[in-house]
């Protein structure tokens, strides 16, 4: 029992703390947003639900709290599964950022309790999300004013059945990823999102083991297409399962009244099964778990000395009079300061990253079409992300921002510089591609790779500025490359890849609003450098 308490403090001292960043209005944010976008309008432009269409109609039920109910589950399910995982990555990474990692190293918990304490913390993080998605369900049920009865036990068992275990499971893999070394990082976060993008084709591949179903989103669809295939002839043959959007709405609307599900003994077996398979995976994976991690790493002895030696002479020479901290003094010149930034930006990548950008270089002059637009390209233009996600916060990241700041060409245009020195890296990584469209009399596609280059390099400036980390970059990039490159989403089709994207001139919005976003960028760090000065 005592053990069951440790775990409940440490979850509850994690909890609590999270909900005080400045994150928790973040992601409430996405699933107020989201869950508005679940209940669309009979005329909307624009929703996030299940896509269910058969001649140019759109099917769904009536807005009672059963139908609400289980598509605000499956749709939170899609979502939570994904972002919420990057939101939660972090439980024991705060340990060291937060200088408490050597208290917690040095108190007599047992390994496992704290890893199970901190799953246990980042679970009520992701239920405090599916609180809130829950509460916009039933403001949405009496905004669309099709059913005013709530009944909440028909609202709420999906969540508890599907939604629930499933934000179990992603709060266990997140501190899975904590506990490897490898996943720990950057690296971590892209690694996640193919993981996350196997188990769902798994999940929803698997039609007839149903233990497959990692994060219960096939047994929500079948049991939601079941509705459909009782009260729709069209969609007896039919089998698929689709979430998303296909369009505006028109009053094009077919409905049905959905007030009893059927739910198989299958669907609580396949819950249970991964409740238990991550609970062991947890267990096995604390036992790897080092006290040490949670120590801030320092500087090795040799350095150590370095610095001491140095903080010797400085003090051994007696200052009366202390320079300004700004002077008019300047730090090399901005041709030398684009040129170290390109330097550092090739020397972080390793050799199979190199490997990587020449094959896909290469490939990219003998293929076309789906091997050229959805594979090589969209390859390259993940490499990347690493890079990307660090425009802005290099200096910050290696403590440089403190001492640079006192020249005045860093304090004008280090922003310019580095956007500069992205934009060429991205150009050279990027120059088979603009090669190839020029060989394909397709300049306007060239161009448009030089659009959304800038457009990537101002995002990545922008928010590196705004959340001084690189993981904020990586999760909005993401889900920018894999629903707009990859799937072909034309609003978010920065790089104008479809025909519809390119034909609406799509790149070009992006341009305008990557240029947007450095100048911004260029005036959030003036304004930070105001502060200090003043």
């Amino acid at each position: 029992m005592n053990r069951l308490y440790e775990i409940y403090y440490i979850g509850k001292a994690d909890f609590l703390d999270r909900i005080r960043s400045k994150s928790i209005f973040i992601i409430a944010l996405i699933m107020m947003y989201i869950s508005y976008l679940f209940f669309p309008q009979n005329n909307s432009s624009f929703y996030y639900t299940l896509n269910y269409n058969f001649e140019g109609f759109f099917y769904r039920g009536i807005y009672n709290s059963m139908w609400m109910g289980w598509v605000a589950t499956i749709a939170f399910i899609s979502v939570i599964t994904l972002i919420g995982f990057y939101f939660v990555r972090n439980s024991i990474k705060r340990e060291r950022e937060l200088l408490i990692g050597e208290i917690t190293a040095s108190i007599g918990t047992k390994r496992w309790v704290f890893i199970f304490g901190k799953a246990f913390g980042n679970l009520l993080f992701l239920l405090l999300q599916m609180l809130i998605v829950i509460f916009i369900t039933i403001i949405m049920q009496f905004v669309r004013g099709e059913c005013y009865a709530i009944e909440l036990i028909k609202l709420l068992t999906p969540f508890i059945i599907l939604a629930l275990p499933a934000c179990f499971i992603v709060s266990v893999i997140a501190i899975i990823f904590e506990v490897i070394p490898i996943l720990r990082n950057s690296f971590g976060n892209v690694a996640y999102f193919f993981v996350w993008s196997g188990i769902c084709v798994a999940s929803l591949g698997g039609e007839k083991f149903y233990l497959a179903d990692v994060f219960g989103m096939n047994s929500t669809s079948k049991l939601i297409l079941e509705q459909f295939k009782n009260n729709f002839n069209e969609f007896k043959d039919i089998d698929y399962f689709s979430i998303g959007t296909n369009g505006a709405l028109h009053d094009n609307i077919k409905t049905f009244v959905m007030d009893k599900v059927s739910i198989e003994m299958n669907v609580f077996i396949g819950r249970f099964f991964w409740i238990a398979i991550s609970l062991s995976v947890l267990f096995l994976f604390s036992m790897f778990f080092k006290r040490t991690s949670l120590i801030k790493t320092k500087a090795s002895s040799k350095m150590s000395k370095v610095i001491d030696t140095k903080q010797k002479e400085y003090n051994s020479q007696k200052r009366v009079v202390l320079s300004e901290i700004f002077e008019d003094k300047i730090y090399s010149n901005n041709l030398s300061i684009i040129c170290s930034e390109l330097k550092f930006m090739f020397a972080t990548c390793n050799l199979w990253w190199y490997t990587a950008i020449i094959l896909c270089s290469i490939g990219v002059f003998f293929a076309k079409g789906e091997t050229l637009y959805k594979f090589l390209i969209p390859l390259i233009w993940i490499l990347p992300i690493f890079t990307w996600s660090k425009l802005g916060i290099i200096q910050i990241n290696y403590s440089m921002e403190d001492y640079l700041i006192t020249y005045r060409n860093y304090r004008k245009s280090q922003l310019f510089d580095s956007a500069v020195a992205g934009i060429l890296f991205s150009v050279l990584i990027n120059i088979s591609v603009i090669i190839k469209f020029i060989i394909l009399n397709d300049c306007l596609g060239a161009i448009y790779i030089l659009m959304g280059i800038v457009f990537v390099n101002a995002l990545g400036m922008f928010i590196g500025n705004i959340s001084k980390n690189s993981t904020a970059f990586e999760i909005i990039y993401i889900i920018l490359w894999y629903v707009g490159m990859l799937n072909g989403l034309t609003s978010l089709d920065f790089l104008g890849l479809t025909r519809t994207a390119f034909s609406k001139q799509i790149p070009i919005v992006f341009f305008g609003v990557g240029i947007v976003l450095l100048i911004s960028s260029i005036m959030i760090k003036k304004n930070r450098i105001s502060t200090l000065k003043n």
